[in-house]
């Protein structure tokens, strides 16, 4: 099938959101929006108050604003955590495995890693681009050193995406998975599954994707012993269980963090149904319960 749909003019567009039965009280301050914002960037939460495009009868542009802004905050506070979380795991990789190895250049040994062909593929290409970086570790190294051919571990992986270094974990041989995940205290097969879960709502959050009603499609590792109790079940592919596996890992450096009081504000301020985020109703005593637990291993 052929896509035939043709851009229109902003006011054009408020002309069909109105035809579609939505409520505008000020048209100038929404033209503003679409301005600024975009309708297909918008048309992503209108979904969620319509049915077959028709707007369910008595919603405003405010009810889709305020969805809009509260996803907003969502994202920007758990940016602040997942900083943190991707320092931490950066610094575990590095430290971990140049300890184990003994290597300062363990990245490009293919040798502890699982499979030569899919190293070959990623991990080399990752290698051979850091010539032509322009970050001043990297450049620093090929300015002043001509061997090795790449920089050691802890330049490299200073310059990688989150991702980039939850891909090099989930390469290394089960045994060098195994020593990287001890520092953590959790099974190698929960931090292979929770920090690449962590690097994709890390990537959701900077790309301002919608998180609010989202269902995600890669499933979160529950049995764990210590916390599976913790996660919503019933309901396991919205948000909920990210956070919540978020909370774990961030608790295991930062046990005082008291983010999600600050989520609970925004929840309260934009008055949101938690359902549609897959949040269980006591999800703040299950967020307290893992610092409890953190406390007593």
């Amino acid at each position: 099938m052929e896509f035939k749909k043709l851009p229109i003019e902003i006011k054009e567009q408020i002309k069909l959101l109105k035809e579609r039965g939505l409520i505008i009280n000020d048209e100038e301050r929404l033209e503003k929006y679409l301005k600024n914002i975009s309708y297909y960037h918008f048309s992503i939460y209108f979904k969620h108050f319509q049915k077959d495009d028709t707007f369910i009868k008595g919603t405003s542009f405010e009810d889709v604003l305020n969805i809009y802004v509260f996803d907003q905050k969502l994202r920007l506070l758990l940016l602040d955590v997942l900083e943190r979380i991707e320092k931490s795991f950066k610094c575990h990789l590095v430290h971990e495995m140049s300890i184990k190895t003994g290597n300062p250049f363990w990245i490009a040994k293919h040798d502890f890693f699982q499979d030569g062909e899919k190293y070959n593929v990623q991990i080399t290409k990752i290698l051979n681009d850091l010539i032509s970086s322009k970050e001043e570790c990297i450049k620093h190294y090929y300015k002043n050193y001509n061997t090795p051919k790449y920089p050691p571990a802890w330049m490299i992986v200073e310059v990688l995406s989150f991702g980039q270094s939850v891909m090099i974990f989930n390469q290394l041989k089960l045994e060098n998975q195994e020593v990287v995940a001890k520092s953590y205290g959790v099974n190698k097969a929960f931090i292979s599954n929770w920090f690449y879960a962590l690097s994709l709502l890390r990537n959701l959050c900077a790309h301002h994707s919608r998180l609010w009603n989202n269902e995600f499609i890669l499933k979160i590792y529950q049995r764990h012993g210590l916390y599976r109790k913790l996660f919503n079940n019933s309901n396991g592919n919205r948000v909920f269980n990210y956070l919540l596996v978020m909370h774990i890992i961030n608790c295991k450096f930062n046990p005082t963090s008291k983010w999600f009081e600050k989520l609970e504000n925004i929840i309260i301020e934009h008055k949101i149904e938690i359902s549609h985020m897959g949040f269980p109703n006591n999800w703040k005593e299950r967020l307290n319960e893992v610092i409890k637990i953190e406390e007593e291993i």
